[in-house]
């Protein structure tokens, strides 16, 4: 699993570069790359463990941010607007958005980046409510990759496009706007009813 020096910050040259595509089968460079990244999106999410390896909690890293310029990330993600608080815990491969919503949304109090360590207060990041994506996910039970297709909405869709985005060597940061800059028919995802932190990635 990967900790919190492994982390590259903003500023850091391969944060801005496009990453390369990823051959498979993998390597086992690869392979420990996307498992670390797996590992640490959940174990950053599990209060204990947080304090045990001084991590900082995520529902995503991309492997740029851990200076490995490739198409991997992995995300662990709840669908907290779903009656069912669907859990999307996915290894992702090669990704390729196909589709995506013209309604645009954003999180309230904006969103937050293992990689950004200064405060962006009273700013927010635009992102399509909806996207379609076709990529390879891996299976750490059975350790298989399986061509997907993906639909996903709301939250985990605003965590799979900031980590994309990381792969192109885009930071949510580069989208920033006020609330009140932005077009009308820009609406918050949700409602904010307290302060809590929104989980970085």
């Amino acid at each position: 699993m990967y900790l919190a020096n492994d982390i590259v910050k903003e500023g850091c040259q391969i944060l801005r570069e496009k990453c390369d595509r990823v051959n498979l089968p993998l390597t086992t460079d690869d392979l420990n790359c996307i498992r670390g990244l797996y590992e640490y999106v959940i174990v950053s999410q599990i209060d204990e463990l947080v304090e045990k390896y001084k991590i900082r909690p995520g529902v995503g890293i991309a492997a740029p941010q851990v200076g490995v310029k490739k198409r991997m990330f992995a995300i662990n993600a709840e669908d907290f607007l779903d009656e069912k608080h669907t859990k999307y815990t996915l290894a992702v491969i090669n990704p390729i958005i196909t589709n995506k919503s013209k309604e645009m949304v954003y999180l309230p109090g904006g969103e937050g980046c293992l990689s950004v360590d200064r405060p962006t207060p009273e700013l927010v990041t635009p992102r399509h409510y909806w996207i379609e994506a076709k990529c390879a996910l891996l299976d750490f039970n059975t350790n298989k990759i399986k061509n997907v297709k993906l639909k996903l909405v709301g939250y985990p869709a605003i965590v799979f496009q900031h980590e994309y985005d990381h792969l192109d060597g885009i930071m949510y940061v580069d989208k920033m706007y006020k609330v009140k800059d932005l077009d009308e028919s820009i609406q918050p995802l949700y409602t904010v009813e307290d302060d809590e932190d929104e989980e970085e990635a």
